[in-house]
């Protein structure tokens, strides 16, 4: 067993450590347990964030235990492992954060588009309904207007009528449709 004073930083500790003197690895992290601690607390701003960070520190040394004695800035190496720590908790929580951000647009983008089926279904139900009711020729017009896209020109052409007749009989039918709609719908 060894002896390790504590104001010899971590390279005394590394060393004994590396050996796998459990005794010196405990008061290895009796010294710095308080230290880590604090400072991952600081960034952290949460106690239970800090405690498993302070955990997953000296986890790591003691796993990476026979390559210390190779470690040349024993210091700076472990401080590198609670920033490494610390980042990755961070990280951690961004991911979390993204998911449920996007997950949340995601069943909001859901129930619209799901909403708006819906409703374009009705609509069109309540329309084909409209459209049912009109006479052969207005209903002949608007399916000729509106779901085929075809001008006032182009359907007085195909139904040899006059373009003044299909322009009345198209604005008859929309208004039928619009009342229809405002009652029922």
């Amino acid at each position: 067993m060894h002896i390790v004073p504590a104001d010899k930083g971590c390279r005394v500790f590394f060393e004994a450590i590396a050996e796998g003197d459990e005794a010196s690895f405990e008061r290895f992290f009796e010294f710095y347990r308080v230290r880590v601690y604090a400072l991952a607390l600081k960034w952290t701003k949460s106690a239970y964030y800090a405690e498993e960070i302070t955990q997953d520190v000296f986890i790591s040394v003691w796993k990476a235990r026979k390559g210390l004695a190779s470690v040349k800035d024993p210091d700076t190496y472990f401080y590198t492992i609670i920033y490494n720590k610390i980042s990755r908790h961070f990280r951690k929580e961004a991911n979390k954060d993204r998911i449920l951000r996007l997950s949340a647009q995601g069943a909001a983008s859901s129930s619209n588009e799901t909403e708006e089926a819906i409703y374009i279904n009705e609509g069109q139900r309540f329309i084909n309904k409209a459209i049912a009711q009109l006479s052969p020729q207005k209903q002949l017009i608007y399916q000729l207007n509106r779901q085929e896209g075809k001008s006032y020109d182009e359907i007085a052409e195909a139904l040899h009528l006059s373009r003044h007749t299909v322009k009345s009989h198209l604005v008859k039918a929309l208004k039928f449709v619009r009342n229809y709609l405002k009652e029922n719908f």
